[in-house]
């Protein structure tokens, strides 16, 4: 069975993608949950989260190192209404985060409307 393995030059690019969003994300106060696929920022007073998943799927898989069931720490409770939840992954920070920055709306998927 045939599994994909990255080259060399594939994986190089990744890792400096992955330095550049961490550059991007310190330069602009973005903070990022402890395991990195989870996002949040504030644009204008209105909070943000930007994920791969959603706020159930990261509380209901949380476990501690001893096995515990844990909650996500920005969403104890679930959902906040005052948060705009947007289902991306974080090789589409810099560009979520400029399009509202620079006043777009943007849809549930990170897409300009």
């Amino acid at each position: 069975m045939y599994k994909y393995q990255p080259s060399k030059a594939a994986k190089r690019e990744f890792a400096a993608k992955m330095r550049e969003i961490e550059k991007f994300c310190e330069d602009n106060g973005i903070h990022a949950s402890a395991s990195r696929d989870s996002y949040y920022f504030t644009i204008d007073g209105q909070d943000y989260r930007v994920s791969n998943h959603s706020v159930e799927a990261s509380n209901a898989g949380a476990y501690n190192w001893l096995g515990e069931q844990v909650r996500d720490l920005y969403h104890e409770g679930g959902r906040d209404s005052s948060i705009i939840y947007i289902h991306a992954g974080k090789t589409r920070i810099i560009e979520i985060y400029e399009n509202l920055k620079a006043g777009k709306q943007l849809d549930g998927k990170g897409n300009v409307k």
